[in-house]
């Protein structure tokens, strides 16, 4: 046997030593830009999503349940008596109008892969640079998805409880929608009306036509106010509309959201081009084939209209590829969105110009 002594590596350190402790897709000493960095960045993005109803789910489970209340029963869907009950029992009402939602959150991954050469040869620092725009790109990406919910809630019908289709100048589709047919304030107090009311109206043939149904008589209230998201074009709209200028005044203590311009009737007015739109002969929508290009404006009780649920926040992780000499950017979310109260959304169909 060989005299020959062996370095004594026991205590060597090694990255097992040093990582620090396990999470999800690393460690916590590795180089990970954590959530609460990368939501930051996304946030630059978000409009929709300043608004509606966020919830976490929890670790180990793998569905989420929003409560949702179908309609509202009110004086005239809940039975009284009058007088003392003697000889017959108090009339019962049945509680037949709680129901819920399920999000099931499901991952999202996205990367960039830059050369070490790059990184040391760029004026620009590209690894920084790639951050922004994976923060930034998810940010985009979960706000318009939440704009395509609120889009996509169910039309109201005589029996059908849901959200209420409006034209402007009182068409019956975007197939008839003509240039000149821009939002006014007119349709933004005509949309706030029928968000209010207990009683379901739908889109007949471009008439607001009365249902047989019911739905819920949501209110503007501080914690959740009627939120009006709309289209750069419609701007313009507003700002030329003396009415929305001499009333879109704010308070000096008020905080101001992303695209925000102003207030009318208390509703608040967002500004962002992740509202849905649609080109002249093109597919709106509303499922038809529009006349001229277009906006699908949403006035909305937020906060009850839709839920963003987070399975995971985004994250980013940087993997060295020493093989190749390249770094990883890796960016991993989980999430889901749904319309819980399609009957908290008007939908307004406008022209551009």
């Amino acid at each position: 046997m060989s005299n020959q002594k062996f370095l004594d590596l026991s205590n060597e350190t090694q990255a097992s030593t040093v990582q620090g402790t396990a999470i999800s897709s690393a460690y916590t000493n590795h180089p990970i830009l954590f959530a609460n960095e990368v939501m930051d960045a996304a946030q630059k993005r978000f409009y929709f999503a300043n608004f509606v109803n966020v919830v976490y789910l929890p670790e180990g489970h793998h569905d989420y349940i929003v409560k949702k209340r179908t309609k509202y029963l009110g004086r005239g869907g809940v039975t009284f008596d009058t007088g003392e009950a003697t000889t017959s029992d108090i009339s019962n009402t049945s509680l037949s109008t709680l129901t819920g939602v399920q999000l099931t959150p499901s991952v999202v991954t996205a990367r960039f892969t830059v050369t070490n050469y790059s990184i040391r040869t760029n004026a620009f620092n590209v690894v920084q640079e790639a951050k922004a725009e994976l923060s930034e790109a998810i940010g985009d990406r979960i706000d318009y998805a939440i704009a395509q919910k609120l889009g996509d809630a169910t039309n109201s019908g005589d029996t059908t409880q849901g959200a209420l289709n409006i034209y402007a100048n009182d068409r019956d589709g975007t197939d008839n929608l003509a240039s000149g047919d821009i939002l006014t304030t007119d349709m933004i107090a005509k949309a706030a009306r029928y968000l209010k009311d207990s009683t379901m109206y739908y889109n007949s043939s471009g008439t607001i036509t009365k249902a047989t149904n019911s739905k819920n008589p949501w209110s503007n209230t501080p914690d959740d106010p009627f939120v009006l998201f709309i289209g750069p074009a419609q701007e313009m709209a507003m700002r030329q509309d003396s009415q929305f200028t001499n009333a879109s005044e704010y308070g000096s203590n008020e905080v101001v959201q992303n695209g925000e311009i102003g207030k009318y009737l208390g509703i608040r007015v967002i500004v962002t081009d992740n509202v849905e739109t649609f080109a002249s002969s093109a597919a709106a929508p509303d499922g038809n084939t529009a006349a001229v290009a277009g906006t699908l404006c949403v006035l909305a009780k937020p906060k009850k209209a839709c839920t963003l649920c987070w399975g995971q926040e985004p994250v980013i992780d940087m993997a060295p590829i020493q093989w190749r000499k390249q770094v990883s950017i890796v960016l991993e979310t989980a999430y889901d969105t749904a319309i819980v109260h399609d009957d908290a959304v008007v939908k307004i169909y406008v022209s551009n110009e």
